[in-house]
């Protein structure tokens, strides 16, 4: 029993030390979790490490994070005095060991991100060596600096900043994986030098006469003193006095060095918030690292004022940005002036716009040698710049292997999330003079960094959005869609985004009409599916699908860019968008292949032909064949179903159900679409799918809304290989 009491003991210690640390060790877990888990986080460092001038900003921010992580919990060890009385050792340690384990979550990190076998075995490895670096490296550097007087140990600390200068400028110039995963660790046991050595050297002087040191610090009370007294302190504290000033005056020059240091780190991580350009220049690897460090910090300098003040203010933080959002809405639809009153509301039907295409294209369909008319109606599935890239990589390939005849039988343009953006990227190369090159225009759009201004803005300012008055920052939606409005090279694609949506309008007395466009939307408060489109959404056509456009004011628009992100907006990395009382997020909450909306338009098309037909059998329009066009982008693989704990069962089984209907959803909708067509063609097949993926192939390729050159390539290699492009070419009538 006494042993099983001293283990209870222990453990309650152990807690109390995890719960006192909790913040930086969350911290850690995500980023492992993160950058060895996804696709997305691997793709993000790739992307980080592209040039010298990134990988010099991933440098920085590491150790801006590590700096951060080990400070500001020291910070919080200094005031838990109670804590210290029977977990002295856990108080010492842990602050060093969560800066420590920073680089070591790193270097797995760069390790696992060529796939492997052994990748498992590998973490195992570096885990193990670090913690045996720790527990090696610690005790000697103790002894170094037990044995080393002053001056040697301020000699040690200058050649190792000459050291740490060398291998920094190395990592930079070699820019590589193998450079980076080697001299990390050396900067890593550096760091545990510099932390452990640090107090002996701004102490020793004052050991030497500690009674002068004392009257010093009394007489002087000099504003930044009380500061440090204030912070390092807790006044509740049985520490001797005169050791409490001492330990203070030791702390006085780091905090300055750390205040200096953290100053330069976060006028880098504003510069991302207020400049796109600059937060394309760095890339997302250091603004997710700065980010750390800067959330880190405001989490333990509010756990030290609360324990300053014996009081939870993290409480009255989350209850002053929940009382500030009543009156403040942060989330709004960015809308602009319509230049012409009730225009919306002036679209085309369905079969308005139907009958006027095919009048288009009367001298094909009256032509005896056709009997054979396709009408092409394309669904993209989301999935950020994964889905776009590939979408308007495959619609641009197929228009110029058909010597643009494929856009003359593209009748719209349906797709949810990254699909929208990759059809209103072809979409815009269609209004480009002919001469332009469709492919390299889409895939130079395409390439650019869509994340990291949207990233640096979730990662910090949107927390506090709410307590930000008169607007004076956008959130993180309307810097997605400046990303979407605002590239290093302006081409046809930007010059789109920043129109008014009103400018895809469908005008009959023009020459040429334009593919339908369909923007799939859901609305947050009841899951109702909701469309933008340029043609009217009638109810006997689309049911109950919200028209978002009449949700507008008569005299309100809206740019493309903003439509398209309306589209895009899946929680958490965008907020549902309001317009009006109505919040709209992503449209794969419902659909993620835009099936429905082009189910429910077949639907009607077929029965309007099928009158024509019947009225008269001659009728031109009995050549017309629908074909739908179905990009995508997800794994064929079949999941395996495992079992559930039973804590799970009963608290989070509706969530689990709700999360995987949302995908089977889809599936449903796609099936259903397809099984329609079967049924109207008598088993001749003309739903044919475009994956980027291969049947068995594992999900490899990144959902983000930025992709490194390396998956490009692949994404590319894998355009000029698709066996299914050159048949849906095939079957184009020239």
């Amino acid at each position: 029993m006494p042993a099983l009491k001293k283990g209870l003991q222990q453990l309650a210690i152990l807690l109390q030390l995890l719960w006192a640390f909790l913040p930086g060790i969350l911290f850690i877990l995500f980023a492992y979790v993160f950058f060895t888990g996804f696709v997305q986080g691997k793709d993000i460092i790739l992307t980080g490490l592209k040039s010298r001038q990134t990988g010099l900003f991933f440098v920085v921010g590491l150790l801006f994070w590590v700096l951060i992580t080990w400070y500001t919990s020291r910070l919080i060890a200094y005031n838990h005095d109670r804590l210290f009385q029977v977990a002295r050792k856990g108080l010492y340690h842990t602050p060093r060991i969560l800066g420590y384990a920073c680089f070591t979550i790193t270097i797995i990190a760069l390790v696992v991100l060529v796939p492997s076998e052994s990748n498992n075995l590998k973490q195992w490895m570096i885990v193990s060596i670090a913690a045996i670096g720790y527990a090696t490296l610690h005790p000697l550097f103790e002894k170094i600096k037990n044995k080393s007087n002053k001056k040697a140990l301020i000699l040690y600390r200058n050649w190792l900043w000459l050291v740490f200068t060398i291998i920094i400028s190395t990592m930079v110039l070699l820019n590589s994986i193998e450079g980076y995963t080697c001299l990390l660790p050396l900067l890593q046991a550096g760091y545990l030098f510099l932390v452990i050595t640090r107090k002996k050297i701004s102490e020793t002087s004052l050991k030497q006469s500690p009674k002068a040191a004392h009257k010093y610090l009394i007489n002087t009370r000099l504003a930044y003193h009380d500061l440090v007294v204030w912070i390092f302190t807790d006044k509740e504290g049985k520490r001797d006095p005169l050791k409490k000033e001492l330990m203070t005056q030791t702390e006085q020059n780091i905090f300055g060095w750390f205040n200096i240091f953290s100053f330069a780190a976060m006028l880098i991580y504003f510069a991302a918030v207020f400049s796109i350009s600059f937060s394309r220049y760095i890339t997302a690897l250091p603004i997710i690292l700065l980010s750390f460090g800067i959330l880190l910090g405001a989490g333990n300098i509010i756990t030290l004022f609360s324990l300053k003040q014996k009081m939870n203010l993290h409480f009255l933080v989350l209850v002053g940005i929940f009382m500030a959002g009543l009156f403040n809405e942060t989330h709004d639809v960015n809308l602009m002036p319509l230049k012409e009153t009730n225009q919306y509301h002036a679209r085309p039907s369905l079969r308005g716009h139907f009958n006027r295409w095919m009048e288009e294209r009367k001298n094909q369909l009256d032509d005896s040698s056709t009997t054979n008319f396709p009408i092409y109606f394309v669904m993209a599935d989301g999935g950020a710049s994964r889905s776009a890239y590939w979408t308007a990589s495959v619609l641009g390939k197929i228009q110029e292997k058909s010597s643009g005849n494929f856009s003359k039988q593209l009748f719209c343009l349906s797709g949810a999330s990254g699909g929208n953006l990759g059809n209103l990227s072809f979409y815009a190369t269609l209004l480009a003079p002919s001469e332009t090159n469709t492919i390299k225009t889409i895939q130079d759009y395409l390439s650019n960094d869509f994340l990291s201004f949207p990233l640096v803005r979730l990662l910090g300012p949107d927390i506090i959005l709410p307590l930000v008055p008169f607007h004076l920052l956008n959130d993180r939606a309307a810097a997605l869609e400046k990303s979407f409005q605002s590239t290093k090279k302006e081409n046809e694609i930007t010059r789109l985004m920043n129109l008014p949506f009103s400018a895809l309008q469908l005008h009959h007395d023009s020459s040429c009409v334009k593919p339908l466009v369909f923007i799939n939307c859901t609305r947050m408060q009841d899951g109702t599916p909701a469309v933008v489109s340029n043609i009217n959404i009638e109810k006997n056509v689309f049911g109950k699908r919200i028209d978002v456009l009449k949700s507008l004011d008569s005299s309100q628009d809206l740019s493309v860019a903003t439509a398209v992100a309306l589209g895009a907006r899946f929680p958490y990395f965008s907020p549902a968008g309001r317009i009006g009382n109505q919040y709209f997020v992503d449209g794969g909450y419902f659909d993620n292949s835009g099936a429905g909306v082009v189910h429910e338009m077949l639907l009607d098309l077929h029965s309007m032909i099928m009158d024509s037909i019947r009225s008269n059998p001659q009728h031109p329009y009995k050549k017309i064949r629908f074909n739908v066009l179905h990009i995508t982008n997800e794994t064929e693989t079949e999941k395996s179903i495992e079992k559930t704990h039973p804590l799970v069962n009963d608290l989070a089984a509706p969530v689990k159900t709700m999360l995987g209907s949302y995908a089977r959803q889809t599936d449903i909708n796609n099936l259903r679409l397809y099984k329609y067509l079967l049924e109207i063609y008598k088993g001749d097949t003309t739903y044919q799918s475009i994956n980027l993926y291969k049947k068995g192939e594992e999900e490899d390729y990144p959902m983000n809304w930025s992709i490194s050159d390396q998956s490009l390539g692949r994404m590319n290699k894998r355009l000029a290989a698709h066996e299914g492009i050159t048949r849906i070419v095939q079957s184009i009538n020239y």
